[in-house]
């Protein structure tokens, strides 16, 4: 029995997937737990497992496709086993030929359609005599788009199709590079590419026409006296940019980059933000954190970032303040109040933003905060995280400070209810006593989703957050 492989719910915002790269080709056989292909999510690059045995029967999609999840992408059964019904039903490639006196109209803009199925071309009438007896060619028919010279119909995917559609590109001029010459996005890039790249063709000169002879014998007159040459002037020098510098240079939205602007606008316009700023003495910090990464070198552990202090004075207080680690539920009119402390850590990667989660923060030690982090930063930089490892955080933190900004206020990660910006650490003077003295500050601002934290339970939770930094040896214990 022939078995649907459809686009698998990689993570909590995914909503449709690219399709990386084949590692299976059609006809190869494959077992549960073989990898198929890999997907591009918003998060991470993952593998896709089949969870049966059989023969890769079809590859629905190609190569950089972006398909909504729960869409088709392969087919895996027995080898000849008849597979159109399930192709038909989803509109792939593989779908059976119309039957000859079916009325078929291509769409070429439609998302899920039969690329591959090649519509009955009727063959062109013989030329009919003119009313002189000769021969009259037939004008022909304008060709339909999505179509080539003969009408039959262009395998391309639903991307390539809406691409080539915006740039008006004739889909019969793109070369496909997908399987059975499928025409995917990056070929219809490409081809755009070659065309804006291509200088405009320089119309010929038309040549003034010869003078025609005359009969009549012209008079003879006396020779002008040749002109003087006008003394020459020095052309001013062009600062004109030359024609082939482009102005900017476009770059495709990436699939990561596209779920963080749509999350964020939401959160940003949807949540009523405020912000609280605080300014933390971390010197008695510094000081407890060199004793630990002494001793840590000393037994051969992870060295403790000051970071890793931060998270684990926000993961104490937030025992003491259930609302800054809860979530505002709209749809089900409810605040869920988090009964553990997840702390998602933001990690800057080349495409983006990931935030992976430290799970039970507050049952850890700075040692194995540290070590934890790390590793799924790490991770998080190759794109080789698992879904749980980047979801489900209560809470989040965002870090600038190893960048030089002292102060910034950062958008709260959805559904949080808050998120705490931390700057660098800076030596300013100080008034101790009376006295003038250096010191080490560090400002951190708290931004709050106002629907759940109200300003004095930001403020609570910022002074927790604070006593603990000034006063380390509490993390200890």
């Amino acid at each position: 029995m022939a078995i649907p492989i459809e686009m698998p719910k990689l993570s909590d915002t995914m909503e449709e997937g690219v399709l990386s790269a084949w590692l299976v080709d059609e006809g190869e056989e494959v077992s549960a737990g073989d990898v198929l292909a890999q997907v591009e999510t918003d998060k991470a690059t993952m593998d896709l497992e089949a969870f049966d045995e059989g023969v890769l029967l079809k590859q629905v999609i190609g190569e950089g496709d972006a398909v909504p999840i729960g869409e088709l992408i392969a087919v895996i059964g027995e080898t000849g086993e008849d597979i159109s019904d399930l192709v038909d039903d989803a509109g792939g490639d593989g779908a059976a030929e119309p039957e000859a006196d079916s009325d078929v109209e291509a769409d070429p803009d439609a998302d899920a359609e039969d690329a591959s199925a090649e519509p009955e071309v009727e063959p062109e009438p013989a030329p009919e005599p003119s009313g002189d007896g000769q021969l009259s060619e037939r004008t022909p028919e304008p060709v339909p788009a999505g179509t080539d010279a003969e009408g039959r119909r262009i395998k391309a995917s639903p991307l390539a199709r809406r691409i080539a559609q915006e740039h008006d590109v004739e889909l019969a001029q793109v070369d496909g590079s997908g399987p059975e010459g499928r025409i995917v996005r990056r070929d219809v890039e490409t081809h755009v590419e070659k065309q804006e790249a291509a200088p405009e063709p320089t119309p010929e000169p038309e040549l003034a026409p010869e003078p025609e002879p005359t009969t009549e014998p012209e008079p003879t007159t006396e020779p002008e006296p040749a002109p003087q040459p006008e003394p020459s002037v020095p052309e001013a020098p062009s600062y004109a940019m030359p024609d082939e510098e482009a102005a900017y240079e476009s770059e495709g939205i990436t699939q990561m980059r596209e779920t963080i602007a749509r999350r964020l606008a939401e959160s940003k316009y949807s949540a009523p933000h405020y912000y609280l700023t605080v300014d933390i003495d971390v010197e008695r910090a510094i000081e407890v954190r060199e004793d630990l990464n002494d001793l840590a070198e000393e037994q051969g552990r992870a060295k403790i970032s000051f970071n890793d202090f931060i998270t684990k004075a926000c993961a104490l207080s937030l025992h003491d303040h259930p609302y800054v680690n809860a979530a505002y539920r709209p749809d089900e009119g409810e605040i869920h109040k988090h009964n553990r402390v997840h702390i998602g850590i933001a990690v800057a990667i080349d495409e983006g933003l990931i935030t992976p989660v430290i799970r039970d923060a507050d049952r850890k030690g700075l040692s194995e905060l540290a070590r934890e982090t790390r590793a799924l930063a790490e991770r998080a930089r190759d794109r080789d995280l698992e879904p749980e490892e980047f979801e489900g955080a209560t809470f989040t933190t965002s870090n600038l400070g190893m960048f030089g900004i002292e102060e910034f206020t950062a958008i709260i990660n959805p559904p949080n209810s808050a998120i705490l910006a931390i700057g660098e650490i800076r030596d300013t003077p100080v008034v101790e006593d009376g006295e003038v003295v250096p010191g080490k500050r560090m400002k951190v601002t708290l931004s709050c989703d106002h629907r759940v934290v109200d300003g004095a339970k930001g403020a609570h939770f910022l002074d927790t957050v604070k006593s603990y930094l000034e006063e380390p040896m509490n993390l200890l214990l």
